[in-house]
């Protein structure tokens, strides 16, 4: 049975999720707080739904913390609808943006298929070998899911790693955005900026510079091109 935290300072709220989702064969760990919802966070759960509106810790500051250490997908629940919100949602490290009130099979369908790509890339359920991809001082180790940068890891969150993949596997080809939303969100909720503020987070992370970068570069009318001299082995 998989195991995920709902998180919101309206216990009805809480608990109307749980029983909907406890229906769908998932267990939930509830939490009325950002702060309650760091101290309840453990391996044994695989995905955080979390309100941004709480007080004293709210949804922000909270995933901010948690993508501190960690890559588990979380998923943002708001009452704020706004291309603003959902792209600050987006900016400070969730996977995804559910707008209340919402479908409830929607909401399951979400929770399974972030958990399901969240799995795809655990080591522990990989027979075979790890691949790494190489490129200057990066190491992408794709079935650990991790990404080296000289002697440090850079922590990625799942939506992420999937998007620095999908670039390094079509390196030196122009992909549109729409291109990238199908093969890395699998989903038509998202419009182009999505994809725009995931590149931006990933230049940051990788330090490729943004008005030049030197491995994710723009293409004017295109969307965008990886650039960068990359090899592939077995681990």
């Amino acid at each position: 049975m998989n195991k995920i935290m709902v998180v919101d300072d309206e216990k009805k709220i809480v608990a109307m999720i749980t029983a909907f989702l406890e229906l769908q064969g998932i267990k939930v760990v509830p939490a009325y707080s950002g702060r309650e919802a760091l101290e309840k966070l453990d391996d044994t759960i695989e995905l955080i739904l979390l309100d941004i509106n709480m007080d004293t810790i709210d949804g922000i500051e909270a995933c901010q913390k948690i993508r501190e250490n960690s890559r588990i997908p979380i998923i943002f629940l708001s009452g704020n609808g706004t291309q603003y919100d959902k792209v600050l949602g987006l900016s400070v490290g969730a996977d995804d943006y559910i707008t209340k009130p919402f479908d409830p099979l929607e909401l399951a369908a979400r929770v399974k298929a972030h958990i399901r790509r969240a799995q795809d890339y655990n080591p522990s359920v990989k027979s075979s070998a790890n691949i790494i991809i190489r490129f200057d001082d990066i190491m992408i180790q794709k079935n650990a899911h991790k990404v080296i940068k000289g002697k440090d890891e850079i922590f990625l969150s799942s939506k992420e790693f999937k998007l620095l993949l999908f670039f390094a596997e079509n390196a030196h080809r122009a992909l549109s955005r729409k291109e990238i939303l199908k093969h890395v969100w699998e989903s038509e909720h998202y419009d182009d900026n999505t994809v725009t503020t995931y590149v931006k987070r990933l230049r940051t992370k990788l330090s490729d510079h943004q008005e030049e970068p030197q491995y994710i570069k723009s293409l004017r009318g295109v969307g965008y091109l990886f650039d960068a001299d990359l090899t592939f082995e077995k681990g």
